[in-house]
C-alpha cells in the first residue's frame, strides 16, 4: 500500500480537522429565555475558565462589549465583537481597554457613546466614570466625566435614560452607606448639572449599585445587600411615582422567581438590558468548592413595555 509522503500530512490534516462553526444570529443564535434566568451564550462569552461581567449591546444590537475579570480580579478588561454579514466577529480587547484597568461598559441609548469604569489605584489616571464617542474613524480618545458626575470618591456603574438623565453608584458624602448608593444627575435647562441621593426609599445603610434604569425612566432595578435579601446580594425594583420619587422596592423575585438565589457568596451584579427592553442581562458571582464563578446571565424582562409585568 502507497504510504502518504510525509510533507503532505500537515495539508490533509488541515483539510479534514473540523473547523469552528460560525457563531451567527442575534445574541449569538441563542434561544431567548422566559422568566427563568440562564447562562447567556454558554460557550461562546460565558466561559467556565474565566470570568464575565456586565455586557452592553449597541442600539441595532449588532456591537457587544463585556467586561473580562483576570484571577482573582486582578485586572479588568473590556472585550468587543460585532456581527458583520450575520456572523460575530472573535472577541478582542477593545482599543480603549487595552493596558488599562476598564470594566462596565453601557451604551448611550443613540449607541453613539459608550462609558466606562475605571479604577486602576496603582495608577495616577483619575479613577471613576469615563467616555469613548463613535467617530468615522472609530472610538474617541477616553474622556473623564467632569463633575459633578465624577468626584473624588468611588464613582462608577454608569447608566443613562433617552432624555440623557445619569443614574450611577458612589460612595460620595451624603449618602446613607459609605461603600455605595445610587445617585442621579438631571439635565435643566438654563442650570448648572445637579446631583441627587436617591433617597431612602432606594438606598438603605447597606451597599447598594450597579442600576440600570429603563430608557423612558419608568423603572430602576439594582443589586443591594440590604436586610432581608436571599443571597448576598439580590435585585430589586422600584418605579417612578410621578412626582420624580419612588415607589417601595419589590424584590425581582417576585417577578421572576429563582433570580435572586440563597448563598452567602451568591452575588448578581452587573445589569444592563437589551436594546429593545424584552431581556434584562445580570451577572451571577458564586464561590463553589471548584473557584470562584462569574457569568453573564439573561432572562425575560417582565417590566418591558410591550409585556406587562404579573407578580406572582
Amino acid at each position: 500500500m502507497r504510504k502518504t509522503p510525509l510533507f503532505l500530512l500537515p495539508l490533509i490534516l488541515s483539510l479534514t480537522t473540523a473547523r469552528p462553526a460560525d457563531v451567527t444570529g442575534p445574541y449569538f443564535g441563542q434561544t431567548p429565555p422566559g422568566k427563568t434566568p440562564e447562562i447567556f451564550a454558554p460557550g461562546i462569552l460565558s466561559l467556565t475558565n474565566r470570568l464575565e461581567d456586565r455586557i452592553a449591546f449597541s442600539p441595532d444590537g449588532k456591537e457587544c462589549f463585556f467586561t473580562v475579570w483576570g484571577t482573582n480580579y486582578s485586572s479588568a478588561k473590556i472585550y468587543w465583537t460585532r456581527c458583520v454579514n450575520n456572523v460575530w466577529t472573535p472577541q478582542v480587547e477593545a482599543p480603549f481597554s487595552v493596558d488599562d484597568f476598564a470594566s462596565s461598559p453601557c451604551f448611550s441609548p443613540d449607541g453613539n457613546r459608550l462609558y466606562y469604569h475605571y479604577a486602576n489605584y496603582r495608577r495616577p489616571k483619575p479613577h471613576g466614570i469615563w467616555m469613548v464617542e463613535r467617530t468615522s474613524q472609530g472610538w474617541s480618545e477616553p474622556k473623564h466625566l467632569p463633575p459633578p458626575i465624577n468626584s473624588d470618591y468611588k464613582d462608577g456603574a454608569y447608566t443613562e435614560t433617552a432624555d440623557g438623565t445619569a443614574y450611577f453608584c458612589s460612595n460620595r458624602p451624603g449618602g446613607y452607606d459609605d461603600k455605595g448608593d445610587i445617585w442621579r444627575t438631571r439635565k435643566v435647562p438654563g442650570q448648572p448639572l445637579q446631583v441627587e441621593n436617591l433617597g431612602a426609599i432606594v438606598n438603605s445603610s447597606a451597599w447598594d449599585s450597579c442600576p440600570v434604569v429603563a430608557p423612558d425612566g419608568s423603572y430602576l432595578i439594582f443589586t443591594s445587600e440590604r436586610p432581608g435579601r436571599i443571597g448576598s446580594s439580590d435585585l430589586y425594583v422600584s418605579f417612578t411615582n410621578g412626582n420624580g420619587g419612588w415607589t417601595a422596592l419589590v424584590n425581582l423575585n417576585d417577578y421572576c422567581p429563582g433570580i435572586n438565589i440563597a448563598g452567602f457568596r451568591c452575588a448578581n451584579v452587573g445589569l444592563s438590558l437589551s436594546p429593545d427592553g424584552r431581556y434584562l442581562f445580570f451577572t451571577r458571582y458564586t464561590t463553589k468548592a471548584t473557584g470562584e464563578q462569574e457569568d453573564v446571565y439573561w432572562v425575560e424582562n417582565p417590566f418591558n413595555k410591550n409585556k406587562p409585568a404579573t407578580i406572582r
